[in-house]
């Protein structure tokens, strides 16, 4: 018992070296390159549907101050300039992204200097899914 406990501490050691080794730097600011969203009421709070394919659909900026391993925090920027607060990971692969924020959840991906940043909303007020392009700018 106690040799498979001493065997452990290693492997995990080991495994979190990897999962660090694997994870990119994605402290800086990243600008839309395109987006696409539909966003509409909810069954209580009725509103009209709005689809779109516009660059400046969702968010606009998504500015990454904080990161340690996989771990990051940052604010994204949208049109009107609401910014909302977004905490997130990376998954093993060090490519994949789940984040969470004031309004909604989402996922993602980084490969070099672009990112794909999808969301859909959690509020009881409308309904909101949206995917944006991005690329690092600094």
């Amino acid at each position: 018992m106690i040799i498979k406990k001493l065997l452990l501490i290693p492997a995990m050691m080991f495994a979190s070296f990897v999962y660090a080794q694997t994870t990119p730097n994605i402290i800086g600011t990243w600008e839309a390159v395109s987006a696409v969203s539909a966003s509409g009421g909810t069954e209580d709070k009725q509103s009209r549907i709005v689809l779109s394919n516009k660059k400046d659909a969702a968010i606009i900026k998504f500015t990454i101050s904080t990161q340690e391993g996989g771990a990051f925090q940052g604010e994204t920027t949208w049109r009107d300039g609401l910014k909302n607060l977004v905490a997130g990971v990376f998954h093993r692969d060090g490519k994949t992204l789940t984040f969470s924020s004031d309004v909604g959840a989402g996922t993602g991906y980084v490969l070099n200097d672009e990112m794909e940043f999808c969301s859909a909303s959690v509020l009881t007020t409308k309904n909101r899914a949206s995917c944006t392009q991005l690329r690092k700018v600094k």
